[in-house]
This record gives C-alpha cells, sequence and structure tokens, in this order.
C-alpha cells in the first residue's frame, strides 16, 4: 500500500515536470519563429512598430502624398503637374489608363499624361548624406506606408525588397524624394531632382522629325523587295534629316535604336519618344543589302505644325478643294488630298492625289465638311471612301493618339 502512495506521488511529481519543460519548449520555439518572421512580410503590422513621432509623420504622409499617387492597371505615377504624371516605361506602355507622353529609356522613367488635373507635388529634394532610412508610399490592396532601409548611389537609392514600380520615396523629414524605377529583390528608387531637367526636356522639347514617308510593306511589295517585313520608305523630304543622312525612296527601314519595325506604327511609337537633336538609329535594306544610318532628328517644319493645328481632326492631313480640272474629269464630290505628314495617323493608307468622298458613311463634298466630321471622331477610328485609280475603297484611319 505504501508502494502504491510513493508510486503516485512519483508520477505527480513527474507529469509536473513533463509539462514545465513542455510549457517552456512552446514559449522558446514561439520566440524564434517570431524572430524568424520577416518584417516585409507583415507591412500591415510595420506602423505598431514607430514611435509616437513617426507615427504622426505617416499620418502627414497619408494626407499630403496619397492624393498624388495614381493608381494605373500595372503599378503606379506620381502626378508632377498640372497634367502630367512620372511613372515606369513598363507601367506607362501596359497601362490602358496612361497617355505616354514620352520616355526616357536610360533613366527607365515616362512622362503621362491625363484629361483629369492631378493635385501634383511642388518639389522634390536631397537626402542629407547621413539618411539610411525612409518611407514608401506604395499600395498592395490599399495604400500603406512602409518604413525602408536604402543606401544612396548616385542618383539611385537601393532598397531590400520588391516594391511596386512607380511607388513614391519619402524622406524622413516628409521631402518627395524620386519613385521607384526597378523592382526586383532589391528595387531601385530614381532621385527625381538630379533627373529634373531631362524630365523637363521630356515634357516641353520639340518633337522628332525624320523627315520621310513610309508604309507597312505589303506581301507584293514583300516579294519585289526582298524583305520579309519593314516600313519602305515612299518619300523624303529634300534637305530634311534623313536626306541627309543618306537615305532614299525605296529603302526598307527594318530596326530603329534597336527595335524591330514589322509595321508603320512601329516606327510611329519609336518616334514619339524622342525629341529633336536626338540620334535615331536605322537599319535599312537596300537592294538585298543592309545598311546602318544614324538620323540626327530635327523639327518638324512650320507648314507641318499649321497643318496639323488647321486639321485637329485627322493629324497630319493636309487637303484641299478638288482641283477643277480633276473634278471636271472624274465628276468627283469630295475633298483632295495634297499632303500626309510622317507623324500623321493615316500615313501609308491616305495617299497623295486620294479623293476622299465618306468618312464613317457621312458624305463629304467639301474641306468645311471635312474639318466638321474629322473633329467628332478624332478619338475613333475612321473608316473613308476614297477615290484612287479610277476605283473607290475604303480604308481605316485607326485611332489618333497624341505625341
Amino acid at each position: 500500500m505504501l508502494r502504491n502512495k510513493n508510486y503516485s506521488k512519483n508520477l505527480k511529481k513527474s507529469l509536473k515536470i513533463t509539462l514545465i519543460f513542455f510549457l517552456l519548449f512552446v514559449l522558446f520555439t514561439s520566440n524564434i519563429k517570431a524572430e524568424e518572421t520577416p518584417k516585409s512580410n507583415q507591412p500591415e503590422l510595420i506602423n505598431e512598430q514607430f514611435s509616437s513621432s513617426l507615427k504622426n509623420k505617416v499620418e502627414l504622409i497619408y494626407q499630403r502624398f496619397i492624393p498624388c499617387l495614381i493608381h494605373l492597371t500595372n503599378g503606379l505615377a506620381v502626378a508632377i503637374d498640372k497634367n502630367y504624371a512620372l511613372t515606369t516605361g513598363i507601367v506607362a506602355e501596359k497601362s490602358k489608363n496612361a497617355s505616354l507622353v514620352a520616355l526616357d529609356s536610360k533613366l527607365n522613367i515616362a512622362v503621362i499624361k491625363s484629361n483629369n488635373e492631378f493635385i501634383n507635388l511642388k518639389e522634390f529634394g536631397f537626402p542629407s548624406t547621413q539618411d539610411e532610412i525612409f518611407f514608401l508610399l506604395t499600395v498592395y490592396d490599399e495604400p500603406v506606408v512602409l518604413v525602408v532601409k536604402g543606401k544612396q548611389k548616385d542618383n539611385i537609392i537601393e532598397i531590400s525588397g520588391n516594391y511596386p514600380n512607380g511607388s513614391l520615396l519619402v524622406s524622413t523629414n516628409l521631402t518627395p524624394l524620386g519613385i521607384i524605377v526597378k523592382s526586383d529583390t532589391t528595387s531601385k528608387a530614381l532621385l527625381i531632382k538630379t533627373a529634373s531637367s531631362d524630365i523637363n526636356k521630356l515634357i516641353y522639347k520639340n518633337p522628332g522629325w525624320l523627315g520621310i514617308q513610309g508604309q507597312t510593306l505589303t506581301p507584293d511589295l514583300s516579294k519585289i523587295l526582298m524583305v520579309s517585313e519593314g516600313v519602305v520608305v515612299t518619300n523624303i523630304y529634300e534637305k530634311g534629316p534623313s536626306d541627309k543622312a543618306g537615305i532614299k525612296r525605296g529603302d526598307v527601314i527594318v530596326e530603329a535604336d534597336g527595335f524591330k519595325i514589322k509595321e508603320l506604327k512601329d516606327l510611329q511609337n519609336i518616334l514619339s519618344t524622342k525629341f529633336a537633336g536626338e540620334s535615331l538609329k536605322l537599319k535599312v535594306v537596300r537592294d538585298a543589302i543592309q545598311k546602318d544610318f544614324s538620323v540626327i532628328l530635327e523639327e518638324p517644319p512650320e507648314l507641318a505644325r499649321k497643318i496639323v493645328s488647321f486639321l485637329p481632326g485627322l493629324k497630319g492631313v493636309e487637303v484641299s478643294e478638288i482641283p477643277e480640272s480633276f473634278k471636271s474629269r472624274k465628276s468627283l464630290n469630295g475633298v483632295f488630298v495634297k499632303k500626309v505628314n510622317e507623324d500623321s495617323p493615316a500615313l501609308g493608307i491616305l495617299k497623295e492625289g486620294d479623293v476622299i468622298v465618306e468618312i464613317n458613311k457621312r458624305t463629304v463634298t467639301n474641306v468645311k465638311e471635312f474639318n466638321e466630321i474629322t473633329s467628332k471622331f478624332s478619338q475613333n477610328d475612321m473608316l473613308i471612301l476614297v477615290y484612287r485609280q479610277d476605283s473607290y475603297q475604303y480604308v481605316i484611319i485607326p485611332q489618333q493618339k497624341s505625341r
């Protein structure tokens, strides 16, 4: 009996010790797990770790800067002017709700424009030399302010972690510094102040003019010119940039600045990012031989500018009343196409000498009607009936975009 009591007593004691050790083990392992959990995976908890002064700054960041942050399809943009905002090239190109103004591929920064007026940042600044801690305003499911550690290298601040392109970097004294322009295991934020002159050029500099007219290769042209795809030069403006560089009518442009040119819009897209004074490297095929050219782009001639402003509905197309000599022979009503400029969406589709008789099934009898109709449909594709070489045919002018 005594033996049974001692056994029971010893068993209870052993169970107590075991339970204590178990509880200590659970507590120890839970602490290890908590320490191992990366803070970057818990952005919603970061604010709880701030001191009261930092928390107050976070509230100010939300108030001051969230109205400047623009949500795009594939990232963010930061407003810098009434109608302009900054983002990265890939975000601007892939976002349906952004109109690309210009792109600087070296800085990987793009300027976009909107019809809506933004609440813009007044001025960007520089971090002080001792700054290593920054605020980052970004968006996950909703806007969030993170505390990040960064290291400055020239005009870039490298931040450990992968953050959305276009996120706004802010100093601890609440000065906006830059935006994330590259996201990887280490994100890179471009200091906007260092790039301000380049950004101003993107916004205000005159677009580059190549000085040619061209059209996308058709299967028949491909056979004759022995080139599978590209843009064939149909006209060279005398003493223009391409003429000076040595490009000739009949050359086929197959590459521009390292990008393949498959159709006319590919060339137009690249030109939309270039400015007067910049060079454009072209690869062309001439008589089955590939040649390299470097063209220094120029400002568009005054005539081209007048045409654009005169005809807001169909950019870059100069029309007139049908010449009497032509009209008497053909008994036509419509407008006569005198010239199609290289920055026009109609380039390679309309031709000099065409007579436009209908636009979107509406009859055109004179220049006034042409202007009225095209101004109404400037944001849409245009179905145009033209008279060309003794026959009628429909052509489609794609939706026009401002450069």
